[in-house]
């Protein structure tokens, strides 16, 4: 069984320190996201990406397979009064979503906690758009205190290579701070 994020710890993922190396306003940048986008967060957590994106694009979709961790989102929303997030709970290898529904899917820190990928990419290619794009965020392979153990990490010629061999085409390759890569990819 592949580890997943304790929500007890969801904490951690609000913490204002995050900002500091993972800054979602500076990542969501390189998307080049217009008013006429919809975005899917999976594994949106505690929104730290759905939020900042929800203020730039037409709809953000946050999905989670945790429903505490979309409560604790639900909460923020209502708080904040934001009207273009609609939370949905996902499945590991189901995003419930229409088929050509999305612009951009994001997956943030999620990709090594997938057990099955293959399926989850092929739900990717479903959702997305011909034109759309997936970005990857993830953890480096190094030693490092924060993060999953490094025997649960990829390193990014692994994803590439796995994304490569289900249907998508790498054009972008660079870092979302100390701790993460990013990975852009467009359908072929």
């Amino acid at each position: 069984m592949v580890h997943k994020f304790d929500v007890k710890k969801a904490g951690i993922l609000d913490n204002p320190e995050r900002m500091q190396f993972l800054n979602p306003e500076i990542i969501l940048d390189k998307l080049e996201l217009t008013g006429e986008m919809v975005i899917a967060d999976l594994g949106c957590g505690t929104g730290f990406f759905s939020i900042p994106a929800s203020k730039r694009v037409k709809k953000v979709f946050a999905l989670d397979i945790q429903q505490e961790m979309l409560d604790i989102l639900l909460d923020k929303i209502k708080k904040e009064k934001i009207t273009n997030i609609e939370t949905l709970l996902s499945e590991e290898s189901f995003i419930p979503l229409p088929d050509d529904s999305v612009d951009i899917l994001l997956m943030v820190n999620v990709f090594h906690e997938l057990g099955d990928k293959l399926s989850i990419l092929k739900e990717v290619k479903r959702v997305v758009t011909n034109k759309g794009r997936l970005m990857i965020i993830d953890w480096k392979k190094i030693e490092m205190d924060p993060g999953p153990p490094l025997e649960e990490r990829f390193d990014e010629k692994e994803v590439i290579n796995i994304c490569n061999a289900n249907g998508f085409t790498i054009l972008e390759q660079s870092y979302a701070g100390p701790y993460n890569y990013l990975l852009i990819f467009g359908l072929r």
